[in-house]
């Protein structure tokens, strides 16, 4: 029998890389850090360019579908990329603009809009109806408004202004502008979104 001239026997051969762990990669790890930085940049980009945050907003618009003027609430409903939707409802009154016109009355005009833009703006179009409360046979009680316009609103919330071309159809005939009529109009407001 024959043997061995090895003075350290082994029951098997070692291998190098099966005993000693790895480092990870530095390249993967790099990627991994760099990508949780960036994350939050890709994410602050796409809600500024794309949608709101601020839904809610009050304003003053004088002229347009609240008669003379009125304080306005409205909200974005719905928003997908590039559109959003929103309704809008609000109170004004005559109350500054008495001159020719019996009384003092209350008018609420309500609305729903389409928003088509990014980032701060937008082109607005709509469709709405005021009520006058009034008994007067002179002055018109029912509007129906169309609008088309301009919106500034910050994504994140503050300033909004909005400017429109806001013309009303007028059905009754009870009123100063006899018969069926489409009256060219123009409103503005300005207020804040939150």
């Amino acid at each position: 029998m024959q043997r061995s001239t090895n003075p350290y026997p082994t029951a098997a051969p070692l291998r190098c890389h099966a005993a000693m762990p790895q480092p990870p990669r530095p390249t993967g790890l790099f990627l991994f850090c760099l990508s949780l930085l960036l994350l939050p940049l890709r994410l602050q980009a796409q809600e500024f360019t794309q949608n709101f945050r601020a839904l809610n907003a009050f304003y003053i618009e004088a002229g347009g579908n609240s008669d003379t003027y009125a304080v306005n609430y409205d909200r974005v409903v719905y928003q997908q990329k590039k559109f959003k939707a929103a309704i809008r409802a609000g109170i004004g009154t005559n109350l500054f603009f008495l001159s020719g016109e019996p009384a003092v009355y209350p008018v609420v005009p309500v609305e729903a809009m389409a928003l088509l833009g990014n980032r701060r703006k937008h082109f607005e179009g709509g469709l709405g109806y005021t009520h006058r409360f009034t008994d007067d046979p002179e002055l018109l009680q029912h509007m129906y408004f169309a609008r088309l316009g301009f919106r500034y609103q910050v994504p994140r919330g503050g300033l909004l202004v909005r400017v429109a071309v806001t013309p009303f159809i007028s059905p009754n005939p009870d009123s100063r502008i006899p018969g069926t009529g489409v009256v060219p109009r123009l409103g503005f407001s300005v207020g804040r979104s939150f």
